[in-house]
């Protein structure tokens, strides 16, 4: 991706450390690179965001006075992070922390975020996701592809 034109790579120039259990590869990541954008000039380009950025989810989608708290009271997704946005077209995508689905990535469009349904496994890992957002190059969501092969949801079994 570093050589790819269509991807800009910052790299991290101060220390990383996290209070959060993570990821391997997410730690990687945050330890190595500021963020990663992929194909912002094309329809479907996304922002992986930065450690500053990593947020859980809701807290990036919903203000604080929001009535959805109350929804989301003891929810799965209190554990979701962002990992990834697209912020013009409301496209979000969490990584899970929990430790039942511990570096599973959800598709969490604005309007179905934290969904019981609607919350597509996009990803099963950090590393799975960028491989999956690089191969689409921009030009699609890849979970949205005929060949996709699902995962399930976020809530099943839960």
């Amino acid at each position: 991706m570093e050589l790819d034109s269509n991807c800009k790579v910052v790299k991290r120039d101060t220390d990383y450390t996290s209070e959060l259990a993570l990821p391997k590869d997410v730690k990687y990541f945050f330890s190595n690179y500021d963020s990663l954008h992929m194909f912002l000039d094309k329809p479907y380009g996304i922002k992986i965001v930065s450690s500053n950025e990593f947020i859980p989810t809701s807290k990036r989608l919903y203000p604080a006075d929001d009535v959805i708290w109350e929804e989301l009271e003891g929810d799965i997704s209190n554990e979701w992070y962002l990992i990834a946005e697209s912020e013009e077209i409301n496209q979000y995508i969490s990584i899970d922390l929990s430790k039942s689905h511990f570096g599973y990535c959800y598709d969490s469009f604005l309007e179905t975020h934290a969904t019981p349904g609607d919350s597509q496994i996009i990803a099963k890992s950090f590393t799975d996701l960028l491989e999956l957002l690089y191969s689409s190059k921009g030009e699609h969501w890849f979970w949205l592809a005929e060949n996709f092969m699902p995962h399930g949801d976020a809530y099943d079994g839960r």
